[in-house]
């Protein structure tokens, strides 16, 4: 039986860690792709080590997204072959081959470096869904993006600028981390510990952020609804700060707001694969012709995952940690 190394989920009473195992190779299903590994993305919720929230696969191998090289493809695929880069968001990815439905998988762009590609799906497809699918961003509007140093948020900021917001303000704790931004895109810079709302009114001329995407959670609710404008919408995205809060109702009637949430997995196979075909269609051309570049943060090799993990928990990191998995 052919074997591959790979990051396994182990522990118990509620202590969870990552731990090197020899594993088979797993098998295709009709509509699967078997992918050599190049590189494997480290996301946030790639901390959260349990058996409940990386559920789904055999041997609880960690990580949700990759890319690599198609190597074998099931006996219904008709959209990739052997040979094809292809990257996804798609779990067990801390591994030396991984498993994706087609449906998930995207092709790799024709002179785009396949281990970099691996940073792409979980940030880019998340924030094109926030922004465009549930968002409903009109050109010329202004968009407030809380958590703006987290990945999503990187992608959000450069999303929103090419795809013609008028203004684009970032809030965030980390004063050095603004300050970057500002290279991507990014044309105010607030530090969170500050009176938002009154420094969003102020930066928005008293009109509030037409689309705000919040990548906080608790505690950041009643701030980014009193930056939003009259009428303006709020997209919840992230649960950095936690996932309660208080929802101040009058406060929501009065300004108009819609509030709706999103997230990938109470999401159908259907529904994700129409995800990641907007992302193919929207934002894979835009890096193809160098409107968009991947921030990367630095690669670390498979067997260092944990350290990885401990690099992002840190937040030692600016733009997307990296597993490098195989040449």
């Amino acid at each position: 039986m052919a074997m591959m190394k790979a990051m396994v989920i182990e522990g118990a009473d509620g202590v969870s860690r990552l731990v090197p195992r020899d594993l088979p190779i797993p098998v295709c299903g009709p509509s699967d792709l078997l992918v050599r590994v190049a590189a494997a993305g480290v996301n946030r919720a790639d901390l959260r080590l349990s058996a409940e929230h990386f559920g789904g696969n055999e041997h609880r191998v960690a990580g949700g997204e990759f890319a690599g090289e198609v190597v074998a493809a099931g006996a219904d695929v008709t959209a990739f072959a052997p040979g094809d880069r292809v990257m996804a968001l798609a779990p067990a990815g801390y591994a030396e081959y991984a498993i994706v439905d087609e449906r998930l998988a995207v092709r790799v762009p024709d002179g785009f470096d396949t281990a970099t590609a691996a940073g792409l799906p979980a940030w880019y497809m998340t924030a094109h869904n926030a922004l465009v699918t549930v968002g409903a961003l009109g050109q010329g509007e202004t968009v407030l993006v809380n958590g703006a140093t987290a990945g999503v948020g990187i992608a959000t900021i450069q999303l929103a600028r090419l795809l013609g917001a008028s203004q684009v303000i970032g809030v965030a704790r980390s004063q050095p981390k603004l300050v970057r931004l500002a290279e991507i895109g990014l044309d105010t810079a607030l530090v969170s510990e500050d009176a938002l709302a009154e420094n969003v009114m102020a930066a928005t001329r008293g009109r509030g952020a037409d689309l705000v995407i919040d990548l906080v959670g608790g505690g950041a609710l009643t701030a980014n609804l009193s930056s939003a404008a009259i009428g303006g919408r709020m997209i919840a995205v992230g649960r950095l700060g936690g996932s309660t809060d208080v929802l101040d109702i009058n406060l929501l009637a009065f300004r108009r707001i819609t509030l709706r949430g999103v997230t990938f997995r109470s999401r159908s196979l259907e529904e994700r694969s129409a995800v990641a075909r907007a992302f193919a269609a929207d934002v894979l051309p835009a890096f193809q012709r160098g409107q968009l570049e991947p921030v990367i943060d630095r690669f670390f090799p498979l067997e260092q995952a944990a350290e990885a993990h401990r690099h992002v928990a840190a937040n030692a990191h600016f733009g997307k940690t990296l597993l490098a998995v195989t040449p």
